[in-house]
């Protein structure tokens, strides 16, 4: 039994135990810190400056002395209600993978510009990409916003980060004979599931977006797609699996006109389709992201094209879209973009190659 106002214990193992106080969690409850030793005096010894040196850095420091671990772990089972599955599990997965394993173990109030910017570099030297890198860094910042929203933090240091650069690449679209050999292939394949590779050429719609679509979202008196949903892979405690959820943005939940060759593909698949609920199934149910993916590339090499991913038909519908007109507004919203600046950020080399052409036209027609 301890001695009053010591908090020393004698356990059942027959060692010593003494605690302190060395802050509060994130969810306000008191936290401890543990020494052990044979004796009382020696735990009494072992417990006195690291008390003292407690006080101290409470002082100091406050309820930023909080590990980021335990803070982003409480924020996050506190946002969980508000957030879709598959933002969820995002978060989940950059806390856990990246941001936990460089910056858990260290304070709020340690989370300096150098202590992030080594972070950045260890996931940079880890071959993340920019994009990767960026979509990490916007997680920390935000659980960083509401430490300094609940006076945790004075300040986000975030702010004073600078993150790696990276030239632009323009966008990889297909060409238009890569464009016609893909569909000429698709068109002529047996399987209702490569009907998928021309969706995404001729609408731009997402992957996911293609696996959750059903048959009520498919307008054949006004020729329109409504694209409301998306069907992918998402991770939580036990490992992955697949979730149907809304559009990613409110912005994604749009409407898609048909092409005269969308519109007839589709309307075969609907005299087959019978009682089916999604357009692309399997068993009653969406079919997964990754078997239209093995569809498409199963097409690819038949249709002898290499290095091309699903994600290019999309690219290549936008790209097309733009050198037909420079509309980019239309465009953006075709493709559910949030912005157009989106849009022009992603695709403006297609615009500038349009521009030149118009005024080479002029300055032949003047000459």
């Amino acid at each position: 039994m301890g001695r009053k106002g010591e908090n020393i214990y004698f356990r059942k193992d027959e060692r010593w135990e003494g605690r302190y106080h060395k802050g509060r969690k994130a969810n306000g409850r008191i936290k401890y810190g543990y020494v052990y030793g044979k004796t009382y005096e020696e735990v009494q010894k072992k417990l006195t400056p690291l008390k003292k040196n407690a006080e101290i850095m409470l002082r100091l420091y406050g309820k930023s002395i909080m590990e980021f671990h335990e803070w982003s772990g409480q924020l996050l089972e506190d946002w969980q209600a508000n957030l879709k599955v598959s933002t969820y599990s995002s978060y989940r997965h950059k806390l856990k993978n990246y941001l936990w394993e460089q910056l858990g173990d260290l304070s709020l109030y340690q989370l300096d510009e150098q202590n992030i910017g080594k972070a950045v570099e260890a996931w940079r030297l880890q071959g993340l990409s920019l994009s990767s890198i960026k979509s990490i860094f916007r997680v920390l910042n935000k659980t960083l916003n509401q430490a300094v929203k609940q006076g945790i933090l004075e300040k986000n240091p975030c702010t004073l980060v600078q993150l790696p650069k990276a030239m632009k690449s323009k966008v990889q679209a297909l060409s238009r004979n890569q464009q016609k050999k893909l569909k000429k292939v698709a068109e002529a394949d047996h399987d209702n599931r490569s009907a998928a590779v021309i969706l995404a050429m001729e609408t731009g719609m997402r992957i996911g977006e293609i696996a959750a679509l059903t048959w009520d979202e498919v307008d054949f008196e006004q020729s329109m797609i409504y694209v409301n949903h998306t069907y992918q892979r998402v991770t939580d405690n036990q490992g992955t699996k697949l979730h149907l959820g809304s559009a990613k943005t409110e912005a994604a939940q749009r409407s898609v006109p048909m092409s005269g060759t969308v519109r007839d593909i589709l309307l075969r698949l609907k005299i087959q389709a019978s009682e089916e609920t999604f357009v692309f199934t399997t068993n009653g149910k969406p079919c997964e992201p990754r078997l239209l993916t093995y569809h498409f590339h199963r097409i690819r090499k038949k249709a002898r094209l290499e290095k091309v991913h699903f994600h290019q038909l999309r690219h290549t519908f936008a790209t097309r879209c733009l050198e037909a007109t420079a509309d980019v507004l239309a465009v953006s919203r075709i493709l559910g973009h949030s912005s157009t600046k989106m849009t022009l950020d992603t695709y403006g080399h297609s615009i500038q190659e349009q521009q030149v052409a118009a005024v080479q036209a002029m300055t032949r027609a003047i000459a």
